[in-house]
């Protein structure tokens, strides 16, 4: 059986989430993107790279290649959408806010890099939503494989999330999605997972971002 190995996010997260906050500061290169490559082996190409190229060249003070990057994540993302029959009203607005900022980072009305940042930590949340959508619905289809690399996702997209947001998990939170990956990956071997169990993760995962998100929303009204 095919094993898939992920490089861990931190490369990713460590150096957007430090992003300048004004226009004319530098990206730390500290870190480096994390390229679609290193996702897990799907049949889409992930939109992070393009994200991250977004982010470095928006900071560069380059609005026109920014809103290009930003364009071809959204281009990404579309074709995540179509490829699985899951709901995608999350992921469509997703995409909309997307439309909206590479529109006004073209026309150089986005003044700092948190605009960018909370648009980019909707897109991860959005498909982290639908990446557990389709670990179920694969898991009916008898393909635990493909089933395990979609959850695998779903964790990589909702840590980018908090990444995004500047947010460090607590031992609890931490400890679910440590504990989801080693599930994807008894997945991924064909290990005995019960019908239970995996609804009860997904479950968890899926309140956990939704709890994070009302954290999120509630920061940002008292700012």
């Amino acid at each position: 059986m095919k094993r898939y190995f992920i490089p861990q996010w931190l490369l990713m997260g460590a150096v957007i989430l430090s992003a300048c906050q004004s226009r004319h500061e530098k990206v730390s290169h500290e870190a480096v993107p994390v390229s679609s490559k290193s996702e897990i082996t799907l049949s889409e190409t992930q939109p992070d790279e393009q994200f991250w190229l977004a982010l470095e060249s928006y900071a560069k003070g380059d609005n026109k290649e920014s809103a290009a990057f930003i364009e071809d994540g959204i281009v990404a993302m579309e074709k995540i959408a179509d490829s699985h029959d899951a709901d995608r009203t999350a992921i469509d607005h997703s995409i909309q806010e997307l439309k909206t900022l590479s529109g006004k980072v073209a026309n150089d009305q986005v003044k700092s890099t948190a605009e960018l940042n909370k648009a980019f930590a909707d897109a991860a949340q959005s498909l982290a939503h639908l990446r557990l959508k389709v670990t179920e619905i694969e898991f009916f289809k008898k393909s635990e494989e493909v089933a395990g690399t979609h959850l695998q996702s779903a964790v990589d997209h909702a840590n980018r999330y908090i990444r995004f947001h500047k947010y460090t998990p607590s031992e609890e939170e931490h400890a679910l999605l440590t504990d989801t990956q080693d599930l994807s990956k008894r997945l991924e071997r064909g290990d005995n997972v019960s019908e239970e169990e995996l609804k009860v993760n997904i479950k968890n995962i899926d309140s956990l971002l939704v709890n994070w998100e009302t954290r999120f929303n509630s920061a940002q009204s008292h700012r």
